[in-house]
């Protein structure tokens, strides 16, 4: 039985395991999944020895990212791109690392929400790691314009500059701006996290603004309450979870599972 795992810290609140061994189970596939709280400075010899007992490959999640792609020997593009990992696998021996979380959101805005990103005006909150992992493929799907905002500007400064060989990036400070008009909002911060209200001018959203948080559940209030209030059509990020936890089982198993209502549904109990 092959053996998998999400290191993490704090870890109590995934549902990695649940997703996984739901699909391992839909597709006849033996697995185990664990999820492991990872120690803070210590993540490379954990990680290892996770491995070198006969672990198969693990996701990763807050605050282990860099680190994971500090430990991956090979990476894909879009790992090297981003600078940011999420799934390990064996490949040849080496410790290969990939990053499904912008394949994860751009599938669920395509395929489930039915969005279509090209030629859209997008503000993208945060310049984070989230944020990070997700602007690749965003530029890759050809929108009108990506604009950043962050709390510190100078970190949405540097983040623009390093996606600007794949398509073009501007950071704005909000007190500087006026009528935007956002097509979407993304939110990649963790405002809702740290319990702060989401806030925004007026003039950067339409009627039709889509909002999408990439956190679900609690963190994802601020946002959602702040979107209903101006009644504009809000999503959270469950779909891009899925998402993002399915395209990390092919990585492993070379077999994609499907994403059911009933997967989704025992997902939305446990929020």
């Amino acid at each position: 039985m092959k053996r998998y795992a999400v290191f993490g810290n704090p870890i109590k609140h995934s549902m990695s395991p649940l997703i996984h061994s739901y699909f391992a189970k839909s597709l006849n596939i033996e697995i185990s999944y664990e999820p492991i709280l990872g120690t803070i400075g210590k993540f490379n010899i954990e990680a290892r020895n996770f491995l070198k007992d006969g672990g198969s490959g693990f996701n990763i999640t807050l605050p282990f990212k860099q680190d994971a792609y500090n430990l991956a020997t090979t990476k894909s593009n879009i790992a090297l791109i981003t600078g940011s990992v999420n799934t390990i696998s064996l490949k040849d021996g080496e410790i290969h690392g990939d990053n499904t979380d912008g394949s994860g959101f751009i599938e669920d805005l395509t395929k489930n929400i039915g969005y279509i990103v090209e030629n859209k005006k997008i503000l993208l909150m945060g310049a984070g790691g989230a944020a990070m992992g997700v602007i690749p493929n965003i530029l890759y799907e050809n929108p009108a314009e990506l604009k950043i905002f962050n709390r510190t500007f100078k970190k949405a400064k540097d983040l623009s500059k390093k996606f600007s060989d794949i398509g073009e990036i501007q950071a704005i400070n909000i007190e500087n701006e006026n009528k935007l008009e956002f097509d979407l909002i993304i939110n990649a911060t963790s405002l809702g996290i740290d319990n702060v209200d989401f806030v925004l001018p007026n003039s950067f959203f339409k009627e039709d603004t889509i909002c999408y948080d990439m956190s679900y559940g609690e963190a994802s209030n601020s946002f959602m309450s702040w979107a209903n209030k101006n009644n504009l059509k809000f999503y959270n990020g469950l779909g891009m979870l899925l998402e993002q936890a399915a395209d990390s089982f092919y990585i492993w198993e070379s077999k994609r599972p499907l994403i059911t209502n009933e997967l989704r549904s025992i997902l939305k109990q446990r929020l």
